[in-house]
């Protein structure tokens, strides 16, 4: 039985590091991942918190905050069971990420797709420009959501079809 794992923001988050528990247990292991605007650091380090700030409506710092204090309560938000940035990347299988480049969480992506091809992954970002958090949310109303969603299943049909 092949599977893929998806997620989207906070879910995006689950789905990555679950692929990456999946992976250290080897018990399963998914034919690849597709995340959407993932959360991969809940310590908020990165810099498009404060520089995308203004063009990105649905999160605020503060509110992240108190999120992730709400999720993490008093353990380190660096920990890798927390944070997929901060986790082993060796050895997964391919890793699709989708973010706007509007969005407060575009550091997130780009280095947790960074560290990912650095570790020896296929793993990439694709950036879709003057977009915010949720703009899938838009599929058959914006061009770019309807692209994305077209790029997301190309990549799930072809991992899931590969021949092992």
């Amino acid at each position: 039985t092949k599977i893929a794992l998806t997620g989207d923001s906070a879910g995006g988050n689950l789905a990555l590091l679950l692929l990456s528990r999946l992976q250290q247990e080897g018990t399963t292991t998914p034919v690849g991942a597709v995340a959407l605007s993932p959360v991969t650091d809940l310590a908020l380090t990165g810099d498009t918190w404060s520089s995308r700030a203004e063009a990105d409506p649905y999160f605020t710092r503060s509110q992240a905050t108190d999120l992730v204090t709400a999720y993490v309560g008093s353990l380190d938000p660096k920990i890798p069971a927390l944070s997929p940035l901060y986790g082993d990347l060796r050895s997964l299988p391919p890793i699709r990420v989708h973010v706007g480049n509007d969005e407060v969480l575009l550091d997130d992506t780009r280095r947790y797709v960074e560290r990912a091809v650095e570790s020896g992954v296929d793993a990439s970002a694709d950036v879709w420009e003057s977009m915010t958090h949720g703009f899938l949310s838009g599929v058959g109303k914006l061009a770019a959501a309807n692209e994305a969603l077209e790029a997301i299943g190309a990549f799930l049909v072809d991992r899931l079809t590969v021949s092992e």
